[in-house]
């Protein structure tokens, strides 16, 4: 008897326990917390009829030169799309430089698909946009649709041959 109500003393000891340790590590303080960067250019991209799409992944190059390795990356903070263009959209606290929206940006919308580039200054409250166009060599364009049209023709074959032994 003794120990059946010592067990259930101590299971509500270890309920009392661990509710104040779950109270206290999910409640957090009751203060409203700063706006990030991020946060900033996500309102202000909500507000200007942007939809976000996807999260971005960083963007890394490397360059070897003689006996010179260079790197860097780039990162968009977000991929949004208006008006069914996509932009890789940088949330930064100084205006890019002209120079800087077409090298560093640029390559960065290129790789993750999008046509554009916005930049939100968020101390200077400032938007640059940069819409890029990307005119491929004539040569790759013809080598892509030669592959596109193999794969197309494979696909034919596979479909042929499965109809007539299936």
């Amino acid at each position: 008897m003794i120990s059946g109500l010592a067990l259930v003393c101590a299971l509500v000891a270890i309920g009392v326990f661990l509710r104040s340790l779950g109270g206290a590590l999910w409640s957090g303080d009751e203060e409203t917390p700063v706006e990030g960067l991020k946060t900033m250019g996500r309102k202000w991209l909500e507000a200007n009829g942007y939809e976000l799409v996807k999260g971005s992944e960083r963007v890394t190059h490397v360059t070897r030169v003689a006996s010179v390795r260079l790197s860097g990356s780039v990162r968009p903070d977000f991929i949004a799309r208006k008006e069914g263009r996509e932009y890789a959209v940088f949330v930064r606290t100084e205006p890019a430089s002209e120079e800087e929206l077409h090298e560093r940006y640029a390559l960065a919308a290129l790789l993750h698909g999008a046509r554009g580039a916005v930049v939100i200054d968020v101390m200077q409250e400032s938007v640059q946009t940069a819409v890029y166009e990307w005119n491929r060599p004539r040569h790759v364009r013809r080598r892509e649709a030669a592959r596109r049209v193999l794969w197309a023709l494979c696909g034919a074959l596979v479909a042929l041959v499965a109809w007539k032994h299936g």
